[in-house]
């Protein structure tokens, strides 16, 4: 197919609605957006169009053109987890990360390693031309066993951004995702020149190291110099936007790593730039759609067919560095002195693996073609099972380490449903117009609470469990839920915004029920007050979406609710029909 504007457009467009669409219908499933972006762009790529025999939603040329903009999202995603490496973190920690770091680098590369060999020297008996069995497994099993140490960095950071992870376990998380692309990078690069290149120039290799660490420190210190001169939150955006344009094109231009690019300018800007919150909240303010971009760029890019021929290696290489994430971060944790149970959950949160593990299986085929094509099929086979368990794995060892609040861990529904939306549209278009409403009420503020106030009204038993009242709060559209006894009598109100920042414990699950959140009604309406004095309770608790409506004489009485939406429409067009 023609590259043309509207082949560009189009998928620009699938993958801004389609990360839209996906996103949702993966929170609502209680998945991580991510995998929701990850899928859509799964479904629109070629590759499951050649699958399936269906035309093309996304060109792989249109692919082509939308990896400028994938690129700038992973460069920025390691500026951000550059910023990790502050010094004040470090210093905190000490030497604990570093042991933290070898114990889970270590012994995933030395499980993936060994298990790669065995597979080749006892099943699949591959060997590559001019070299023996066992020289051939070794260089697999090398290769393997450095590849496997990546993690990838948009996946974690992503959900560590959606859940609103925050905490010692999810700091250690970040920087060792950064350690562990700093070290797979580095190695794979000397082991590349010492065994594929022995006799090559040692100059090159330098320059390939340590090339991208002082060019990127050298631009983030460049832009703290820069960052001193402005004042407002555009410029920030302009300058770190500009900064990573700048680290992008140059790493293509000079041929060096645009990851350890970004990561140094990231290290060096948190650590060298007073205004380094400024400009870090500035970022955030701008790199969500380039984010999302980027993740349905990667399900697009995705080979499906590799998974049929990734064969008893591919299998072995997921087994194996699975384990040896898990049992290497309960190592680590142990050898740094943390909780055990929180290199568990760290190891989950490391597991999912995508464009740097292909970046360098790519340039292993460039280097060793007949021995790097087969790697390359195992690790594009693997990074399929890995990038769509690998959000679901973060989740899940962010969730058990206790730092993601209870109000990430719920899918709200729409504010409105699709009726009530498309009849607010309609109302506001006419009034935009000038078009009459109606007869209105003389004085609505003469209309009576009970007249307006909503009597089915959705309740919460008070020995309702704690996991199935975030069932109930995730499916429904108040944030307000009265709680009754096994009589019907009112016993007080959960507020969603007094209990949205507690953390999730999940061993507290079992023993909170509905009872123990509850709090008194304080600021309750009756049902026979005019909606003008309504109006003054609502206006003296503004930040209170609707009130319950209680009898005076039968406090444990619940009559109804009212909705503040409800009184405001009351003033602004009651109609008569």
């Amino acid at each position: 197919m023609t590259l043309t504007p509207f082949v560009i457009f189009t998928a620009l467009a699938v993958v801004l609605v389609g990360s839209l669409v996906g996103g949702r219908l993966a929170a609502r499933m209680h998945f991580p957006r991510v995998t929701g972006y990850l899928v859509v762009g799964l479904l629109a790529g070629p590759s499951f169009a050649d699958l399936v025999g269906l035309p093309y939603i996304i060109t792989p040329q249109a692919l082509a053109e939308l990896r400028l903009l994938t690129d700038v999202a992973l460069v920025l995603i390691l500026v951000t987890i550059g910023g990790q490496f502050r010094t004040e973190n470090l210093r905190r920690w000490r030497q604990r990360i570093a042991y933290f770091s070898c114990g889970e680098v270590g012994l995933t590369f030395v499980l993936v390693a060994l298990a790669t060999l065995l597979c080749n020297v006892f099943f699949l008996k591959f060997s590559v031309t001019g070299m023996s069995l066992w020289q051939t497994s070794l260089f697999f099993s090398i290769f393997l066993g450095i590849i496997a140490i990546a993690t990838a960095p948009a996946a974690t950071l992503m959900v560590i951004r959606e859940y609103e992870a925050e905490g010692p376990a999810t700091s250690a998380i970040l920087t060792l995702v950064g350690l562990n692309n700093f070290i797979a990078i580095f190695a794979f690069a000397i082991a590349a020149h010492l065994l594929l290149h022995p006799s090559g120039d040692i100059g090159l290799l330098l320059v390939k190291l340590f090339g991208p660490i002082v060019f990127g420190g050298m631009t983030g210190f460049i832009l703290s110099v820069w960052a001193q001169r402005l004042e407002l939150s555009s410029e920030y955006k302009i300058l770190i936007l500009g900064g990573v344009a700048t680290c992008a094109a140059v790493s293509h231009w000079l041929d060096l790593d645009p990851l350890l690019t970004g990561l140094a300018m990231g290290v060096v800007l948190a650590n060298s730039s007073p205004r380094w919150h400024l400009i870090r909240d500035a970022l955030r303010e701008v790199d969500y759609p380039l984010y999302v971009a980027f993740f349905v760029v990667a399900g697009a890019n995705l080979h499906i067919e590799t998974l049929g021929h990734i064969g008893i290696i591919g299998v072995a290489y997921v087994a194996a560095r699975t384990a040896g994430k898990i049992l290497g971060s309960i190592w680590g944790a142990r050898l740094g002195r943390f909780d055990h149970e929180k290199g568990y959950h760290v190891g989950l949160s490391l597991l999912a693996q995508a464009g740097v593990a292909i970046g360098l299986a790519s340039t292993l085929v460039a280097e060793w073609p007949e021995g790097g094509k087969l790697l390359e099929t195992v690790v594009l086979g693997s990074v399929i099972v890995f990038e769509l368990i690998g959000p679901l794995a973060v989740r899940h060892g962010l969730v058990r380490a206790g730092e993601v609040p209870i109000l990430s861990l719920l899918q709200k529904k729409a504010p409105v449903g699709a009726v009530e939306g498309l009849h607010n549209v309609v109302h506001h278009f006419r009034a935009s117009l000038g078009m009459p409403e109606g007869h209105r009420l003389d004085d609505p503020g003469d209309i009576l609470v009970k007249h307006i106030m909503r009597r089915n009204v959705e309740t919460v038993m008070n020995n309702t469990p704690f996991n199935e009242l975030l069932s109930l709060i995730a499916h429904s559209r108040y944030d307000r839920f009265p709680v009754v006894d096994e009589r019907n009598h009112f016993i007080g109100m959960i507020d969603y915004t007094e209990i949205r920042n507690l953390l999730f414990e999940p061993s507290l699950a079992q023993l909170v029920v509905a009872s123990d959140l509850a709090a008194p009604a304080h600021h309750a309406v009756a049902p026979e007050q005019t909606l003008r004095e309504a109006m003054h309770t609502l206006q003296q608790h503004h930040d209170i979406s609707f009130f319950p409506v209680i009898n005076p004489e039968e406090p444990e009485h619940l009559l109804g609710i009212l909705s503040q939406n409800d009184v405001l429409a009351a003033f602004r067009r009651r109609e008569i029909s």
